[in-house]
Parts: structure tokens; sequence; C-alpha cells
């Protein structure tokens, strides 16, 4: 029903592969099931080391990460205005003084050149 093409170099190294663990299996079985044990440990040392040692770390900067976002939304966050005293109001006056705002202005600075074009320009007889 479902019909899947493999790449003939995947079903060659799959096919040597199933030859190498039979003839391996039937010549010498205490050495293969030695080698699929090691290889077990092996893996389950890897996938300890990961889960014990990287994933904490990785856990760790993930929650900095998520508490700079919450204290910067709680930056954010509208604040409560104090009951304003007589002092605090003359200086919320000084800060508000309006200034003329100023146009900006781009970095690039762009010049037109003017001058002949398009004119004195020969054309190649090897073009006809």
């Amino acid at each position: 029903m479902f019909r899947q093409s493999y790449h003939p170099v995947v079903i060659t190294l799959l096919s040597l592969a199933a030859i190498g663990i039979g003839v391996q299996l039937i010549t010498n079985p205490a050495a293969f099931i030695t080698q699929i044990l090691v290889t077990i440990g092996i893996v389950a040392l890897i996938l300890i080391i990961i889960k014990n040692v990287v994933m904490p770390r990785l856990m760790r900067r993930q929650a900095s990460f998520s508490q700079q976002r919450s204290m910067s939304a709680h930056r954010a966050a509208p604040k409560k205005k104090k009951t304003a005293s007589f002092s605090n109001k003359q200086k919320e006056k000084k800060k508000h003084i309006s200034r003329p705002l100023v146009k900006r202005q781009s970095d690039v600075k762009l010049t037109v050149i003017e001058g002949k074009k398009n004119k004195n320009k020969k054309k190649s007889r090897a073009l006809f």
C-alpha cells in the first residue's frame, strides 16, 4: 500500500550491515553480544551526560532569558503615579518645556553631478 523507493546506496549499506551482523552472530556470538552491550552502555552514558549536564545549563540560560523578558515587561507596564507635592509639580513643569523639533537628517549625503550625458559616445563599428 505504501510504496517507498530508497536510494540504491542506502539499500546497499543496509544490506551489507545485515550481512555483517549475521556473519558475526554466526561466527562469534559472545563477541557480538559483548559489542551490543558496550554500544548500549555508551549510548546510555551519553544520554545521562546530556540529561544531567547539558540540559540543566540550557534550562538555566533559558530561565535567565525568561526572567529578563518578564523584567522588561514589568518595566514597560504603566506605573502608578504617586500623589505629587508642590515641589514635584514644579519639576514636572520644568521637564515639559517644549523645544522645537529638529528634523532628522539621513546619514547619506547624495549629490547630483551635472555634466554631459550620452554625448560624444562613439558607436562601435564592430556591433554593426
